[in-house]
C-alpha cells in the first residue's frame, strides 16, 4: 500500500481483487451447470488451468489466508448445496503440473469424504453462538464504517476505487476507451455494497430472548421421562373408544382424533414441580355428518384384496395399509374468513371420494370437494404455512389446493386448471391450482414443503416424485430397487412401496418402505443414508431444530435417530398401550412428543425438572 507511488491518495487499494465478483461465483460453481458454460465462455472456450480451477478445501483455505490476491468470500452454496462439491457431470478437468487429476473436491478430515456432511457441519457452525455473537463485526466491514477510509484501512479492508458505489461518474469520461475500462472493472471485479452505517460500530446482537430447548436436543436419557395421564377422553373402558389416528399442536392445546371421528383437546403446557407439565381435558367432540360419509378404509387396517391376485401375492393389503391415521387429517389456516383467520379441519378417506373441511372451533362441515380426483382420495398435507394442501388420490395423481386464499390461488393456478374451475362452483372454500403427474399407480402418501416449494410423493409401486409446488413442474422420479436396494432415478419397475414420507428444511426427506426401511434423500435425488428398522411404521416425523427423527409404529416403542445417519438415540416403550398410531411435537415454551396409541391413550415426553432416576421406559 505504501509503494503505490504516483496512486492518488483516495485510489491507493491493498487488494486488487474483490471478495465478491463474477469470476469468484464461477469459480466456486464450476461443477454444476449453467456456471460450468459460463467459465468456458470466459475462458475463451476451454477450462482454466487446472491448477487455477477449485479442488481442494484446504488449499483454498491457505491461499485465502497467505495470498493478498486471493480474498474469495464463501457463497450461500458452501452451507445449502453439497451438489458444488461434486463432479456429477464428469467434466474432464484435467491434471496439475504435479500429475493430479481434478475430479471432485477435496474435502476436510472431520467430513468424512461426504459433501452432505461437509454441509451440515458447515451450517451448524454458521448457525453457531460463536458467529451469531460476533456478527456484528462482518456488518463492520461489508456495510459498516469500517467498508472506507481510515477505518478500512486500520482493519485491512481496503479495495480498488472502482469497486466502492459513486467512486466514479461514468457519464463524465469523455474518453471511450477509459471508459470501457472502468466499466469493465466494475462488471468483472466486484462491487462492494452500499455503505449502510458510516459513523459509528454496529451494535452486537441483543440478548437472545428465552427459546424453548427442543426436546432431543443434546439428549440425555436421564432428563428425560413419560408420563399417561390418567384424566382423558380415550382409553379402555372409557367415554371415547378407538385408536388415536391423528394429533396436532396448536400453541398450548393438543387435539387427538379417534378413530370414531371424535375429536379429543388437551390443554399442555410446562409446569413446576416433579411433573414438568400440565395436563387437562379440554373438550371432546363428534365431526359432523360422520355416519353418513365415513369410510371403513380410515379407520381400518384390513383392507380385501382387490383381485385374486392381490390376495395371492398380499400386495393390496400391505401397500395400502398406511391409508389409515394421521395421513387422513391436517390443519388448514383460513385467510379470508370475515372476522380473524380460522384454523379448518382438513380430513380425506370417505365414501364419496371428497376432502372433507370442518370449522375447528365449530366442527360444523363447511365444504366437501373431491378437486378432480377420480376415485378415493388416500393422503393429503397441509404446508408450513397452512396456506396450501397436497391431496394423492387412488387415480395415481396429485394435486395442490390453495385453502381459503383467493389471491394466492389466482397468481399461481396453471392455465388448464382455471379451465376446468370455470366450470365448476362458484363459492368454494378450497381451489385446485395444480394437477402433478408422474405415476403410475395409487398415491399412498405425500409430503409438502411450502419453504422449499417442494412437494413429495410415493405410490405403491414404489415410485417417489418431486414436484415444485407453485409451478406444479415436474423434478425428478425416484425408487427403492427391489433387488438390489439401491436408490435409482426413473420410475419405478421393481421399486419397493412407499408407505411414509417426511421433509427436513435443509433440503432433504425421509422414505419409509413397505420393507421396513428408511432411507434419507436429498431432493436431488442422492441417498445420504439409510438403515432397517425391523417394523412398519404407522407415524413418522422429523423435528428440525433437533436434527432428529422420531418414529412410531407396530411395536409401540417411539424410537428417535440422528437424522444425519439414522443412528438410533434412544426408545420411548409404550408397547402397554398398542401399537403406537401417532405422534405430535409440540411449539410452546417447553417442548413435548405426544405420542397416540391404538388403545386411545396418549403419552408424553418431556424433560425433567429435577435429576430424580430415569423412567424404565426409555432405552
Amino acid at each position: 500500500f505504501s509503494d503505490l507511488d504516483g496512486f492518488p491518495e483516495e485510489e491507493k487499494f491493498l487488494y486488487g481483487s474483490h471478495y465478491s465478483s463474477p469470476g469468484v461465483v464461477l469459480h466456486y460453481l464450476i461443477r454444476q451447470e449453467p456456471y460450468t458454460s459460463m467459465h468456458i465462455a470466459l475462458q475463451s472456450g476451454r477450462f482454466d488451468c487446472a491448477d487455477r480451477l477449485f479442488f481442494d478445501m484446504a488449499g483454498c483455505w491457505r491461499s485465502c489466508n497467505t495470498s493478498t490476491s486471493d480474498v474469495k468470500e464463501l457463497l450461500p452454496e458452501f452451507f445449502s448445496c453439497p451438489e458444488i462439491f461434486e463432479n456429477t457431470n464428469d467434466f474432464p478437468f484435467g491434471e496439475t503440473q504435479t500429475k493430479m487429476s481434478i475430479n471432485s473436491v477435496k474435502l476436510p478430515p472431520w467430513a468424512k469424504g461426504s459433501p452432505h456432511e461437509f454441509i451440515r457441519i458447515h451450517r451448524l457452525a454458521l448457525e453457531s453462538e460463536y458467529v451469531s455473537n460476533n456478527l456484528h463485526h462482518w456488518i463492520d466491514l461489508i456495510f459498516g464504517f469500517k467498508q472506507r477510509g481510515s477505518a478500512a484501512l486500520s482493519a485491512n479492508n481496503l479495495f480498488h476505487y472502482l469497486c466502492y458505489e459513486g467512486s466514479v461518474d461514468i457519464d463524465k469520461v469523455t474518453d471511450d476507451l477509459e471508459r470501457k475500462a472502468i466499466e469493465g472493472h466494475i462488471q468483472n471485479f466486484g462491487q462492494t455494497p452500499s455503505q449502510l452505517i458510516a459513523k459509528e460500530p454496529h451494535p452486537s446482537r441483543s440478548r437472545r430472548e428465552t427459546e424453548p430447548m427442543p426436546l432431543f436436543k443434546d439428549l440425555c436419557l436421564e432428563n428425560m421421562r413419560c408420563d399417561t395421564p390418567k384424566k382423558q377422553f380415550g382409553g379402555p373402558g372409557r367415554s371415547v373408544a378407538g385408536a388415536i389416528i391423528s394429533m396436532h399442536s396448536l400453541g398450548d392445546s393438543i387435539f387427538a382424533i379417534h378413530s370414531d371421528f371424535t375429536l379429543c383437546s388437551y390443554k399442555l403446557h410446562h409446569a413446576r414441580g416433579a411433573v414438568p407439565f400440565y395436563f387437562k381435558n379440554d373438550k371432546a367432540r363428534v365431526l359432523e355428518s360422520k355416519d353418513v360419509s365415513l369410510s371403513h378404509h380410515i379407520i381400518r387396517n384390513d383392507f380385501p384384496p382387490e383381485s385374486p391376485d392381490d390376495s395371492e401375492t398380499g400386495t393390496s393389503d400391505k401397500r395400502q395399509r398406511d391409508l389409515i391415521g394421521n395421513v387422513s387429517f391436517s390443519i388448514a389456516l383460513g385467510v379470508n374468513s370475515n372476522s380473524d383467520p380460522a384454523h379448518l379441519l382438513m380430513s380425506c378417506g370417505y365414501f364419496d371420494d371428497c376432502v372433507k373441511i370442518h370449522s375447528f372451533d365449530s366442527l360444523h362441515l363447511q365444504s366437501s370437494q373431491n378437486g378432480g380426483h377420480r376415485g378415493r382420495i388416500n393422503c393429503l398435507e397441509v404446508g408450513d404455512e397452512g396456506e396450501m394442501m397436497v391431496t394423492g388420490g387412488e387415480d395415481a395423481t396429485c394435486r395442490i389446493w390453495i385453502v381459503d386464499h383467493e389471491a394466492l390461488a389466482a397468481a399461481i393456478t396453471d392455465g388448464f386448471v382455471k379451465s376446468l374451475s370455470e366450470e365448476g362452483p362458484e363459492e368454494t372454500k378450497c381451489f385446485i391450482a395444480h394437477v402433478l403427474l408422474g405415476h403410475v399407480t395409487p398415491v399412498c402418501c405425500v409430503a409438502l414443503s411450502t419453504k422449499l416449494d417442494v412437494v413429495v410423493s410415493g405410490s405403491q409401486d414404489g415410485s417417489i416424485c418431486i414436484h415444485n409446488v407453485r409451478s406444479g413442474m415436474f423434478i425428478r422420479s425416484l425408487h427403492v430397487d427391489a433387488t438390489t436396494k439401491e436408490l435409482r432415478e426413473s420410475c419405478a419397475g421393481n421399486g419397493i412401496p412407499v408407505r411414509k414420507l417426511a421433509i427436513h428444511i435443509d433440503g432433504t426427506f425421509v422414505a419409509h418402505l413397505l420393507d421396513g426401511s428408511l432411507h434419507v434423500i436429498s431432493i436431488n435425488g442422492q441417498e445420504i443414508c439409510s438403515a432397517q428398522i425391523g417394523e412398519q411404521l404407522n407415524a413418522m416425523l422429523i423435528c428440525s431444530r433437533s436434527e432428529t427423527l422420531i418414529t412410531g409404529g407396530e411395536m409401540g416403542r417411539a424410537r428417535i435417530w440422528k437424522l444425519h445417519d439414522l443412528s438410533l438415540q434412544f426408545d420411548v416403550d409404550v408397547k402397554s398401550h398398542g401399537a403406537i398410531t401417532s405422534l405430535a411435537l409440540t411449539h410452546i415454551q417447553s417442548q413435548f412428543l405426544c405420542i397416540g396409541s391404538s388403545n386411545g391413550l396418549l403419552s408424553v415426553v418431556s424433560r425433567k425438572n429435577d435429576s430424580s432416576g430415569t423412567s424404565s421406559l426409555f432405552s
